[in-house]
């Protein structure tokens, strides 16, 4: 569903670094560590008697252990400098930790970054989608390059090999673990994350914020048990897409009571044609932001009986992982959820 474009070459380079501001002095002074000396100061491994819930701090160095893929990140000192994908800098923002730069996807208008807090301006963008420029990154000398990690977390999971080779001799990359994980457990990590990086995870907006959540699931889990309402959640306009219930909006929507619609035999998105929707009749759609205006305009998806209904909620797997976030969209949820009807009977007109 993403395409991968080649990134523009450039050449090493060398800049005086850009400190890592967060929400808490996170060392006395600048890392005067080389690029040979970070990496080999950073070590990944399991350990299966590590605490993976939570940071732990050596006597004299830092270490992250990530709770998705079960290893632990080690340097010398702490980190001053990190470079964070658009979904990481989003769910970050909130505990107060400042990445020196940010790439990847999420700044579109509907993106992470815009749905979020975090502040663009304040960072160095490094590449925009699948591009990526490394003389930026060289020059931001981070200690840490942070983001949605690939299968075994080794690096982003939309770089080509050749830039996976490059950006990981810049710096250790720290892989987030999205795919079949459920929400509370990526927030979580990224929690996790933040308090590492001096990030303030107990403030009262963090708090207040934790308590809401919780108390919209349960709204939710009250509504599920009123009615049976299935929601179809779909991405696409001319190629068409029906998320899949191992996403993690789904898996917590159908642990909560609610019937996930479409074709459900793939793994994250399944290809559907506009003129099978039909045959999966829906009380909900979710519909996916950025294609929203595209699906709108397609006879089949205005005929439906949940859309004739405006049981419509928007959607974006790749929100900010935050507890606060996830509230807005939980609201949105319930304003619709709450007096939606069961309409899936409704032949389409």
């Amino acid at each position: 569903m993403t395409r991968t474009t080649r990134p523009s070459s450039a050449l090493p380079g060398t800049a005086r670094r850009r400190p890592l501001r967060t929400a808490r002095d996170l060392a006395a002074g600048t890392l005067a560590v080389g690029l040979a000396a970070t990496l080999a100061a950073c070590s990944t491994g399991t350990d299966p008697g590590a605490d993976e819930t939570a940071p732990s701090a050596a006597a004299e160095g830092w270490s992250w252990t990530s709770s998705g893929y079960g290893t632990t990140y080690e340097l010398d000192e702490a980190p001053d400098s990190v470079v964070v994908d658009g979904y990481s800098a989003a769910a970050l923002w909130d505990y107060g930790v400042r990445p020196a730069g940010v790439f990847g996807y999420g700044f579109s208008e509907a993106g992470a970054l815009s749905i979020g807090n975090a502040q663009v301006d304040e960072m160095e963008v490094v590449g925009a989608d699948a591009e990526f420029n490394l003389e930026k990154l060289l020059a931001l000398e981070p200690d840490l390059v942070i983001g949605f990690g690939n299968e075994d977390g080794t690096a982003w999971t939309w770089w080509e090999d050749k830039v996976t080779e490059e950006a990981t001799a810049v710096a250790p990359f720290v892989g987030m673990k999205f795919a079949g994980r459920p929400v509370v457990e990526v927030i979580e990590d990224y929690a996790s994350l933040a308090e590492a990086l001096g990030g303030d995870v107990e403030s009262p907006e963090v708090t207040e914020a934790k308590a809401a959540f919780d108390e919209r699931l349960d709204t939710l889990r009250g509504i599920a048990a009123e009615k049976p309402l299935t929601i179809l959640p779909l991405n696409g306009a001319e190629e068409l897409w029906v998320g899949q219930k191992n996403l993690g909006q789904l898996a917590l929507l159908e642990e909560l009571g609610f019937t996930i619609g479409g074709p459900q035999d793939q793994e994250a998105w399944a290809e559907l044609s506009w003129e099978r929707v039909p045959d999966y009749p829906a009380d909900v759609v979710l519909s996916y932001t950025g294609s929203d205006e595209a699906m709108a305009a397609n006879p089949v998806y205005a005929g439906l009986p949940a859309v004739q209904a405006g049981q419509v909620v928007g959607w974006d797997d790749k929100r900010p992982f935050t507890y606060a976030s996830y509230v807005e969209w939980f609201d949105e949820l319930i304003a619709v959820l709450d007096g939606a009807e069961v309409v899936s009977g409704t032949p389409a007109s």
